[in-house]
């Protein structure tokens, strides 16, 4: 398997994508995170999803969180391959701060809560411990975060409901979930 690339310096967190890749099928990130704007907790389908099918019902209409939501994968700036899809690893990454790069704050793997080892098997654990080298490396399951370090180490992490609901809480954030 070929090596994966360095972390780029960009965040992905605005509506840039890769021009190749579409959500197609997936719609991961219509079910983990907070939706301020429709009172969506993290972990369940948003209602306007089209579950199975990728999309949204209200895509027009859809809020300025989901607008401007883009995971890793999507972006390509990561040059992960396509194990990485969402819909096909359980688990999407975004910047642990939406305002910053991932060189500065890190990522943050937010893993599908039926699947809480996906983030353990291979190809996945091998390059998320190696991008853990040289970036913090915060994977999300449920209410549950562990901070995954260099030496492969695991550091359970407390987080409050509003980081959790995307709120400013010390400067962390799990999404973008703010304008």
């Amino acid at each position: 398997m070929p090596k994966q690339q360095q972390l780029p310096g960009q965040s992905f967190g605005s509506r840039a994508t890769s021009k190749s890749r579409t959500c197609g099928t997936c719609s991961l990130c219509c079910k983990l995170p907070y939706i301020a704007e429709l009172s969506k907790p993290i972990d369940t389908w948003c209602k306007h999803a089209a579950r199975g099918q990728g999309g949204c019902l209200i895509y027009a209409d859809r809020p300025h969180t989901c607008r401007g939501f883009v995971c890793g994968w999507l972006a390509g700036e990561l040059a992960i391959n396509d194990d990485w899809f969402p819909a096909r690893c359980k688990m999407f990454i975004t910047p642990r701060h939406p305002k910053h790069t991932l060189a500065e704050k890190g990522m943050l793997v937010t893993v599908e809560p039926a699947y809480p080892n996906a983030w353990r098997r291979e190809p996945y654990y091998s390059q998320l411990l190696a991008w853990a080298q040289k970036i913090h490396v915060e994977i999300r399951i449920g209410q549950r975060c562990i901070r995954l370090h260099a030496d492969a180490s695991e550091e359970e992490v407390i987080r409050s409901k509003a980081w959790f609901e995307g709120r400013d809480d010390g400067g962390t954030a799990p999404i973008a979930n703010r304008p």
